[in-house]
């Protein structure tokens, strides 16, 4: 018995086919778990043995073994073009369309297709006669031209599919116009089929056509990495992000902008892509403004008027291997939640200020003042009971002590209201109001003062808690120093050492034993070490008598925990 098949040289050109059909099949089964590998790998399956066919039919030597070969080519070309679609749907992000049900209904038509063209011969259906004329000529019948019908249905479908990718996702727009030439080429062969026009005969125009059409396909799979996960990933988790992302290129043109920006923006992607972003955010004159500023980095903005959000901003330049600048990258992150708790927080330290402010005052009024008004009551009940014994001399006395007390009492309270004066940010500095309050305090009486303070105190100023804190402490150390120092002249020094501000006030005083008038007069030094401690500092006093006195302050810049 002759063998039914002879040697064609145009077996190569359908080997060469299928030798890349294997390749991209291989490299999809080797990132099968990417959405839409699996039905790739199905369709590079069923198109080889469909190329094999070809190849086995052009080889044959016999009519009945031309026509087997065929059929068998029908048979395979519904499930490829299926494959084609599904392919389509789940690498497109439209994955929750193939399901179950979806391959059910797709498998209905070739199922019920390939029992009506090897049983042909019966109801001619798909053929109504068929002769090899050089090649495989052939009447379609009306199962023919529905299965034709049925297959540019879906092969629009697929189309449909491809522009939706394109349109939806920059990142895609080369595979999905890769994947649509290939496509439209393909059909563009079966259509020459259609009208029975054959200029490559007697191989099939489609096997011809496959040949370049596999080009398109390895451009995105190989160039344009179809498949790998890594950018497929980065465009998903950018394209969700809660932050916005804005991409400009080197002219300042809007490059690309995710979902999460569009929101902010008000704006869309198709409308914006190419545009001057100085057209995009007019709007925005805030944002604009800082996108222009070439030096800047990062920059809190509000957005809208009411109920607005507080987001920062920041601009990194997106530059290749190659030290070229391509453009920046615009990053948007909302943190009025933030801003929101700091203010909160603020707000509550402001609160435990004013209550420990309070308590300190309550403190100082009631060991101060309250003192000397007890003292000036006990001098007004003296001064009355002499004076219902007829003692008038001694009220006298008890009158004068009163006048001193009530003097003395005077002048405290003068003491405490510069003391809890403390400027507020953004009014004249702690030095500024101390060189006030030093020149009243001198010429009022009549101890020559002096402020002395380094340079570098004036340009750079302390925190106002701190500020807060500390003035007070000097102010009652020159009431102390008029009470009962004696001193002809005080200085108060400023130096700067260690991370530290050291203040020291000193008098040339009669000075005094620190243990023998810790209970007699230790509420204002409690007092001064208090409110230094409070920003986390701390308070010295070395006095000698005879020597003058020496009250030594350490503060930090600002208040430690902040």
């Amino acid at each position: 018995m002759a063998w039914p098949y002879e040697y064609t040289p145009y077996i190569w050109l359908i080997l060469a086919s299928v030798v890349f059909l294997a390749v991209l099949g291989i490299y999809g089964i080797r990132r099968r778990t990417v959405p839409g590998a699996v039905p790739f790998i199905v369709m590079m399956a069923v198109a080889i043995p469909w190329l094999l066919a070809n190849g086995l039919g052009l080889a044959s030597t016999d009519d009945k073994g031309r026509i087997f070969w065929w059929n068998f080519q029908l048979a395979l070309l519904l499930p490829m073009i299926n494959a084609e679609l599904c392919f389509g749907l789940e690498y497109a992000g439209l994955g929750k369309w193939v399901n179950r049900q979806t391959y059910a209904l797709l498998a209905i038509v070739p199922v019920a297709f390939v029992p009506l063209i090897f049983t042909n011969e019966i109801h001619h259906l798909v053929w109504t006669q068929i002769w090899f004329d050089g090649y495989i000529r052939f009447d379609r019948g009306p199962a023919n031209w529905g299965l034709v019908a049925y297959g540019y249905l879906l092969s629009l479908l697929y189309l449909m599919v491809l522009v939706w990718l394109f349109a939806r996702s920059p990142r895609h727009r080369s595979i999905a116009a890769a994947l649509f030439i290939a496509c439209i080429s393909m059909r563009g062969a079966v259509f020459l089929n259609l009208v029975n026009w054959n200029p490559v005969a007697p191989i099939n125009p489609v096997v011809v056509v496959l040949n370049f059409a596999l080009l398109p396909y390895a451009l995105a799979i190989f160039r344009f990495r179809m498949f790998d996960v890594v950018p497929v990933a980065r465009d998903t988790v950018i394209e969700r992000m809660a932050d916005g992302i804005m991409v400009l290129d080197a002219e300042n043109r809007i490059a690309d902008v995710n979902e999460t920006a569009q929101t902010l923006l008000g704006i869309v992607r198709s409308k914006v892509i190419g545009r001057q972003v100085a057209g995009v955010l007019h709007a925005y004159p805030d944002l604009l403004a800082f996108v222009r500023d070439s030096g800047a980095t990062q920059r809190e903005i509000s957005f809208g008027d009411t109920q607005a959000r507080w987001y920062q901003v920041s601009i990194a330049p997106l530059i290749d291997r190659r030290g070229f600048r391509l453009g920046n990258l615009i990053g948007f992150r909302d943190i009025t939640g933030q801003r929101r708790t700091q203010a909160q927080l603020l707000d509550h330290q402001r609160t435990l200020a004013m209550l420990k402010e309070r308590e300190l005052l309550a403190r100082e009024l009631h060991d101060g003042i309250g003192q000397m008004l007890a003292a000036a009551n006990l001098q007004v009940k003296s001064a009355s009971e002499l004076l219902a014994r007829g003692q008038t001399a001694l009220v006298e006395s008890c009158l004068r002590r009163l006048a001193d007390v009530t003097q003395e009492a005077k002048e405290s309270v003068r003491a405490y209201l510069l003391g809890v004066k403390a400027p507020s940010p953004g009014e004249q500095s702690l030095l500024s109001t101390l060189r006030q309050d030093i020149k009243h305090y001198s010429r009022s009486y009549g101890i020559h003062t002096e402020l002395l303070a380094p340079p570098e105190l004036e340009e750079r100023r302390l925190d106002f808690t701190v500020e807060a804190q500390l003035q007070p402490i000097i102010q009652e150390a020159l009431t102390n120093i008029r009470r009962h120092a004696g001193a002809r002249s005080a200085r108060v020094i400023f130096a700067l050492g260690g991370g530290q501000v050291r203040v020291t006030i000193e008098d040339d005083g009669r000075g005094f034993n620190p243990g023998e008038i810790s209970e007699k007069q230790g509420f204002g030094l409690r007092s001064m070490r208090g409110r230094a401690e409070t920003v986390g500092g701390r308070l010295e006093v070395n006095s000698t008598p005879g020597k003058g006195t020496r009250v030594i302050v350490w503060m930090p810049w600002q208040k430690e925990g902040t």
